[in-house]
């Protein structure tokens, strides 16, 4: 090989050892703070699972066992919302319920009670259905097609294509009303141990002071002015607090 050659592909060899390097140091992240965990270094292990989690898409287990390291260093508040976020990727995730109920109840909260939503995200793999019911609107438009072009079929394949689009498109309903990367996508949870202070107005005048929610507390976002937030509060009130006070449920992408 050439001189000229070995320069050319240079750029290509550094970007691959880059790119593999990048690739071993999620992993290697995640070893380490296991590792530092199963010596019961959980303080130290935070920080591995933290830069694993910034440099690579997290598991629900990954969050729990995020949430499992600090709640053996006292940080409930924290623990309680890694907890929340492993029950967003996989709502079947038992351990994290149990231990979200746990956190919680060190915090003075209680956990969500289960509705219909939580039956059904406990019974039924939201990925699946959202695929089958892609898979039936699809086939059900595409058979409806024809149909409408083919009199010999139509009878034959409109009912069957009418059903398969009711059907696809019921089942993405569902999807949209209890899936919780979408119902929690407006939620926040307080971690300052100092709570976050409620007020009338988008105002930090004291006179406007209703309360302050205590650490570990549930909001839903609703809009945003600058700083201010107007969300609704775990008892359904509406009032206005400063986005620090509040850190998203979902992190952002």
């Amino acid at each position: 090989m050439t001189i000229r050659n070995q320069i050319l592909r240079l750029p290509l060899i550094i970007c691959v050892a880059l790119a593999c390097a990048g690739g071993l140091s999620h992993a290697d992240f995640l070893t380490e703070a296991r590792d530092r965990v199963a010596y019961g270094e959980h303080e130290s292990a935070i920080a591995y699972f933290e830069k694993h989690i910034q440099a690579a898409t997290p598991s629900a287990a990954v969050y729990f066992e995020f949430g499992q390291a600090l709640a053996k260093i006292g940080k409930q508040a924290e623990a309680a919302l890694a907890f929340r976020r492993a029950l967003i990727l996989d709502p079947r995730f038992h351990p994290a319920e149990a231990a979200l109920r746990d956190a919680n109840a060190q915090l003075g909260h209680t956990s969500p009670s289960r509705n219909w939503r939580t039956a059904v995200t406990n019974r039924i793999p939201l990925d699946e259905l959202a695929l089958g019911g892609a898979a039936a609107f699809w086939l059900g438009a595409f058979l409806l097609l024809i149909a409408l072009l083919s009199v010999k079929s139509r009878r034959a394949l409109l009912p069957a294509s009418i059903i398969l689009c009711v059907v696809g498109l019921g089942a993405l309903a569902l999807i949209w009303l209890v899936d919780p990367r979408v119902t929690e996508v407006c939620d926040a949870m307080v971690l300052s141990t100092n709570g976050a202070v409620v007020y009338k107005t988008p105002s930090e005048d004291s006179s406007q002071k209703i309360t302050t929610l205590s650490q570990g507390s549930i909001v839903k976002i609703l809009t945003q002015r600058g700083r201010w937030c107007h969300g609704e509060l775990p008892g359904g009130q509406r009032s206005w607090f400063l986005e620090e006070g509040a850190t998203p449920v979902i992190p952002s992408p």
